[in-house]
């Protein structure tokens, strides 16, 4: 069990799941919160999503002034400076075998057993189509489900510390797995809060404007979950004319397969 005296730890990135948690706690559980963010610098959203959690903070402490003690300031940590782990990774390998799973959960592993970090919330959230939970598929039975006074949450049990899934997402605790992106913005409209979770960030491959894609798989998701509204016309004409534009670069040998 968590001590519930202590900050909160949260990987945060400014994007809809992790920002409706940080909300949470901050207004609803009244808890002190410490933002970790891990810098790709690969990732062309990563200004934008470090912009983005700033203009975050700022409109929530104007709503509620008394919030700023509550925000610890956020701990940064460069991708490349995380030390690498073999055994994290043969994991990883062998879990993307079951389930295509991103390159983030083995990297953020190692940072977790770089730091000895073993209790940090990831936002993880259910989604409307069975085939994007592949997190929580891989995490079946394994799970053990807490009420405290930061909410409900889920973790891994001691019983599966010696697999692969262990390896990866042992260190990590899962808060709004109960939750819909659809529920998010039913919460936060009764809490007055949907201003500010409209200021959040996900698109990993914004265009030359700074404006989503529609093609990535963070926008992909965002519409195929009901928020469409999100994104601007363009970015919505790409997602749906994408796959199409894709499939006949492919069979002319324009892009690579993948």
């Amino acid at each position: 069990m968590i001590k519930q005296s202590e900050p909160v730890k949260l990987f945060w990135t400014g994007g809809w799941d992790s920002t409706f948690r940080f909300i949470q706690l901050l207004l609803i559980h009244k808890m002190v919160v410490q933002p970790y963010y891990i810098i790709d610098p690969g990732r062309n959203s990563t200004l934008i999503e470090i912009r983005t959690m700033t203009a975050i903070k700022k409109a929530l402490i104007e709503k509620s002034p008394d919030l700023n003690h509550l925000i610890l300031p956020t701990i940064f940590k460069e991708l490349n400076q995380i030390e690498e782990c073999r055994q994290i990774a043969e994991s990883y390998k062998r879990l993307t075998m079951v389930e295509n799973i991103g390159i983030q959960y083995e990297w953020l592993a190692r940072f977790c057993d770089d730091e000895g970090i073993n209790d940090i919330e990831i936002s993880n959230e259910t989604a409307i189509f069975d085939e994007d939970n592949r997190t929580r598929k891989l995490l079946g039975d394994d799970l053990d489900r807490f009420e405290t006074g930061r909410g409900v949450y889920y973790k891994l049990n001691e019983r599966s510390k010696d697999s692969d899934v262990y390896k990866i997402y042992g260190h990590f605790i899962f808060p709004v797995f109960d939750y819909t992106k659809k529920d998010m913005v039913d919460i936060c409209k009764r809490q007055d809060t949907l201003d500010v979770m409209k200021l959040t960030w996900f698109c990993h491959s914004p265009d030359r404007n700074n404006r989503p894609c529609g093609k990535c798989h963070p926008c992909r998701t965002v519409i195929r979950e009901g928020l469409g509204w999100r994104l601007p016309f363009v970015a919505k004409l790409r997602y749906y004319t994408w796959p199409v534009l894709r499939k006949i670069a492919n069979s002319m040998h324009l892009v690579p397969k993948n």
